[in-house]
């Protein structure tokens, strides 16, 4: 795959798991842009979480839910929230560091039985053809 063909998710995503030196596997807590029906699906492959096609498979695996393998939307996501544009972004980032600090009270996600230790949140806007045409993979975790 070359730089052209992937999209600005995918761009985003892996350069901020180079910085980081990370992988996706990695992540214990994601809060993602779902601010459509389909979206989630869509940033779940793009963010490499899953291979293409199969978003549908890791959702209904449990591994999104807030007790499986990598919790997606603990929050509720931007649907539940209706969706506050200026916001979204900042809301994500509250509730990641909300997650790894362990103060999520009933949405608190346990990774493999620990405090998560990382935290993805992804964020877009606007739109260039059928892509957004800002995007923003931002990762926090707890400095060893």
């Amino acid at each position: 795959t070359t730089w052209e063909e992937v999209g600005p998710t995918q761009r985003a995503a892996q350069r901020a798991y180079r910085t980081a030196n990370c992988h996706p596997r990695d992540i214990d807590v994601i809060e993602l842009h779902d601010a459509t029906s389909f979206a989630e699906l869509l940033h779940l492959e793009e963010l490499g979480l899953c291979e293409p096609g199969d978003g549908v498979r890791l959702i209904r695996s449990g591994a999104t839910r807030l007790d499986g393998r990598q919790p997606v939307n603990p929050s509720g996501g931007l649907i539940s929230k209706g969706h506050p544009l200026a916001a979204s972004g900042l809301a994500m980032l509250s509730e990641v560091a909300t997650q790894l600090r362990s103060g999520a009270k009933q949405r608190q996600i346990k990774a493999n039985g620990s405090p998560p230790q990382l935290g993805l949140t992804h964020n877009g806007g606007g739109m260039l053809g059928f892509q957004e045409a800002s995007v923003v993979v931002t990762l926090l975790g707890h400095i060893s």
